[in-house]
């Protein structure tokens, strides 16, 4: 081919075509990855989500409960007070009415719900059938110590009711954990790492500084229940957690029961402990009913007047039932025995309710709910 011309154009259109053969790839490549795309979509179309998963719970069963939660029914009072600052808006039905003074720091809507009862100890008031016509997607249930992995309560619920039973321990040391791992259940991970975060912090800081005062500033002490005062609970119950936490000496050398606990006493064996500081449970019984008593006033805790009253709103925060306010427990007992400690009980107060009430206390509200008459604060 001797015409140069003719070559250029040759070789032009060569060029031409090497160039379009990309872009003709690419347009079939393209229909293939769309062809692709389809299918995929169509086979993600035809395997519909998950609507069930199975967990297991903190006493070692496997229950399926939904992959979405929205009512959540606590078959003890301990879980209420535990769904109340993890999800309150999830919370359907409650064991006991909530007294006004409860509902002050609790959502508004929660005042309208059902009492339908529930199981405390060897006290039972549920009701089966209304438990079945609210339709809770889960039910959770809260027992303690080694009697979490023997109880047969939470299954005898699922079998009755056809609802899922999450078991959960009540343990003071395990509430971090069960933050987190209900929090996983009912779709609240985020809120309940931040609340068991914020819980294991603060818990691990205060007895770090109770474990640094001397055993010879801790005081013996008396808790005092049943309206007369006349009962207790002995060192190692699920009942006085509080107070061993707090390092006291408990006075109370009685047989520990199950249960609701709660060993009746007689008055002199409260007045051969002699007692330096006598706490009352406030569903029970007062200080000032102690305080104005004549056959306490022998009693040394009575003598100096170191007679208090267990704060208890929105929920008690030492035991009966035994929850979550007892880390705000432990840290007012702990500036009752140890007014040195370098603990700051009113912004330890309003930190915690801002945190797990959403609620900013006024000054009258943290007063009212540290019982201050009875006690001066640093």
């Amino acid at each position: 081919m001797k015409n140069p011309r003719i070559k250029r154009k040759l070789v032009a259109v060569a060029l031409l075509c090497l160039m379009a053969l990309p872009f003709a790839m690419g347009c079939s490549g393209g229909d293939q990855n769309a062809d692709s795309q389809k299918q995929e979509q169509g086979a993600a179309q035809e395997e519909p989500q998950a609507t069930e998963r199975e967990i297991t719970d903190m006493a070692g069963r496997t229950v399926t409960i939904p992959t979405q939660v929205d009512a959540v029914y606590c078959a003890v009072p301990t879980g209420e007070a535990m769904v109340a600052t993890l999800a309150p808006e999830k919370i359907i039905g409650w064991v006991n009415e909530p007294t006004q003074a409860t509902m002050e720091y609790l959502p508004e809507n929660l005042a309208s719900l059902p009492v339908i009862g529930g199981w405390m100890g060897q006290q039972v008031t549920a009701n089966m059938e209304d438990i079945i016509k609210l339709a809770p997607d889960v039910i959770v249930y809260m027992s303690s110590g080694t009697l979490i992995a023997t109880d047969e309560v939470p299954q005898q619920i699922q079998d009755q009711t056809g609802i899922p039973v999450v078991c959960v321990s009540s343990d003071l040391d395990k509430t971090a954990e069960v933050y987190r791992t209900l929090g996983d259940w009912i779709g609240e991970a985020e809120r309940g790492e931040e609340l068991a975060s914020y819980y294991e912090s603060k818990f691990a800081e205060t007895i770090e500084k109770i474990d640094a005062v001397p055993a010879s500033e801790r005081p013996t002490v008396y808790y005092a229940e049943n309206a007369d005062g006349l009962a207790t609970d002995p060192t190692g119950s699920s009942h006085t957690e509080v107070l061993d936490y707090c390092k006291v000496t408990n006075v109370a050398d009685v047989e520990m029961k199950s249960g609701q606990g709660r060993t009746e006493v007689s008055i002199e064996q409260v007045i051969a402990w002699n007692p330096e500081l006598i706490l009352c449970h406030s569903g029970f019984v007062l200080a000032d009913d102690i305080m104005n008593n004549a056959q306490w006033a022998d009693i040394q805790a009575v003598k100096d007047g170191k007679v208090y009253t267990t704060p208890a709103i929105p929920f008690n925060w030492f035991d009966r039932p035994p929850n979550v306010m007892r880390l705000l427990g432990i840290e007012w007992f702990a500036t009752v025995c140890y007014p040195e400690i370098d603990i700051d009980i009113n912004q330890e107060v309003r930190d915690f309710f801002s945190l797990f009430y959403n609620v900013d206390l006024t000054g009258d509200q943290l007063q009212s709910l540290l019982n201050q008459d009875q006690i001066s604060f640093k």
